[in-house]
């Protein structure tokens, strides 16, 4: 299992509480040394066992906050565009002692966004199982776009820092991974993986295959599918296991989408107890989700089938401030089967800083004896001038206070590099439609914009350092309002594209 030794226990508490599921994949190779990877991409979304469900659970609610966090500081040049990118990363523990590290290296025009949600970098591709999944692309176009990594981490079979695994990526002319390899250090109790992915006219992931390689023999051989409606929008994925000689069905998952193309609903389907994939699939999993005006998720409640029923399992809660795009508030509530009530699991919430990022994230648990909730870590994040993150510093509660000196500090290392490719909008001004008030002071309105009702847009604010610090996507009904009033007064610039990222208007405004 993912939590066996102290080392994994103890990596574990340093992020599942402020990232629960994202944080897992950034550095899951180095958590997994127990587990047989052979087994895990087939069984991507099949769950074996409590611990096991909770894990895809929070994974699944990762996914579906990532298409909210696609942010991006930038500054104009003459020649092009200049981005920070995160080009190394390490964490110590409390006496100073490096626990784990992370170097990367990049071609010219790629680089990195940071995660505003789960405030993080992710590094490595979804759940260190089967990356080919696929939703929005946001894991064939990674937010990290490095060609190499570097992980140097602190191994746990023998307690000693060192290098664990180099992982190497490849990129088509539109910035979608077609082939991703880990290498590891020690390959015979972690598995060497190796992803290659193809897709479609429409630059939608089609098909994916995965392989595990043991003393460079193919161990096992896994490949997805997907399938798209009209609106490019993923409807349904089918994993295959390679075995005995033939491919066989293993999972499959279908996807619904309301009018607004929010992803409402998403039924998994397998058999974890069928060896030799004769047995029909079996739901095993259901989410619904609900949506804001804003299209910001609201709420994931899913339900399990446990073997006999098919009923409720986990409740999530987000809460947003303003128009920004990352929540400030997340609660998560379990079903209790036996005594038939929601038992309170987990409660996290943001402190938003004057430029409008998180600077501080406080964990709280549920004492079911005390019946209240109980601190379990403190956050703390500072960020350069830039608006990039520069160190993490994570507090654990020691059952009384929370102490002077920070259980694990991250520290993140940059470069600037100039995109001559970067077509990301920058604050300009046209005039395809009309803004107003300006000056402004609780909300704007947007109306006249050149663009036919039902079409999908998207509405940027970027601060005068070029930071997205808020982000919406609506459908076009002639005329929208947006919220101002969590913003600090100063100049920002109000950014407009259609559905195929395409700029439709940019334009200063006053914040009073």
């Amino acid at each position: 299992m993912l939590f066996d030794s102290p080392f994994k226990k103890n990596w574990m508490k340093y992020f599942i509480p402020l990232l629960l599921a994202l944080s897992v994949t950034q550095f899951s190779n180095a958590q997994s040394s127990g587990n047989t990877h052979s087994d895990m991409p087939a069984r991507a979304f099949q769950w074996k066992g409590a611990n096991d469900v909770q894990l895809k659970h929070h994974q699944m609610v990762a996914l579906l906050l990532q298409p909210q966090n696609n942010l991006k500081a930038a500054q104009k040049t003459t020649n092009g565009i200049s981005f920070n990118r995160v080009i190394a990363q390490s964490t110590k523990d409390s006496v100073g002692t490096y626990f784990d590290s992370v170097y990367l290296a990049y071609s010219p025009n790629r680089g990195s966004t940071y995660d505003y949600n789960d405030l993080i970098y992710p590094y490595s591709y979804a759940y260190n199982t089967s990356p080919m999944f696929n939703y929005a692309g946001i894991f064939t176009k990674p937010q990290v776009q490095f060609d190499t990594l570097k992980h140097w981490t602190l191994d746990p079979n023998t307690y000693v820092y060192g290098p664990y695994e180099e992982d190497f990526a490849t990129y088509d002319s539109h910035e979608n991974t077609i082939s991703y390899k880990s290498l590891m250090a020690d390959s015979a109790l972690n598995h060497n993986m190796n992803f290659i992915n193809k897709f479609n006219n429409a630059y939608n992931i089609d098909t994916a295959l995965s392989f595990n390689y043991i003393s460079g023999v193919s161990d096992s051989a896994f490949k997805q599918f997907f399938a798209y409606n009209t609106s490019h929008l993923l409807t349904e994925d089918s994993t295959y296991e390679y075995h005995s000689g033939a491919w066989h069905l293993s999972s499959k998952s279908l996807y619904t989408y309301d009018g607004s193309n929010n992803l409402i609903q998403i039924d998994n389907y397998s058999n974890t107890t069928d060896t030799t994939f004769t047995l029909p699939l079996i739901e095993q999993i259901q989410y619904i989700n609900t949506y804001d005006g804003s299209h910001r998720l609201i709420t994931v409640a899913s339900n399990y089938y446990n073997g006999t029923t098919f009923g409720p399992y986990v409740t999530d809660t987000f809460a947003y401030s303003g128009a920004f795009t990352y929540h400030n508030s997340w609660k998560e509530y379990q079903y209790d089967p036996i005594n038939m009530y929601w038992a309170p699991m987990f409660n996290m919430s943001k402190l938003i800083n004057m430029s409008g990022l998180p600077d501080t994230v406080t964990i709280q648990g549920y004492d079911s004896i005390l019946h209240s909730w109980e601190p379990q870590t403190l956050d703390v994040i500072s960020y350069n001038t830039a608006h990039y993150p520069d160190t993490l510093k994570e507090y654990d509660y020691n059952f009384t206070y929370y102490p002077a000196v920070p259980s694990y500090t991250t520290i993140y290392y940059y470069q600037t590099y100039l995109n001559t490719l970067e077509t990301y909008p920058v604050p300009s001004k046209n005039d395809a439609a009309l803004i107003y008030p300006n000056p402004v002071k609780d909300q704007f309105t947007i109306a006249s914009l050149n663009i036919a009702n039902g079409c999908s847009i998207s509405v940027s604010l970027f601060n005068a350092e070029g930071q997205v610090i808020a982000r919406q996507t609506m459908t076009w009904q002639g005329q929208t309002q947006i919220s101002t009033k969590e913003l600090v007064p100063g100049v920002y610039w109000v950014v407009l594209q259609d559905g195929s990222g395409n700029a439709l208007h940019r334009q200063a405004i006053v914040k009073e």
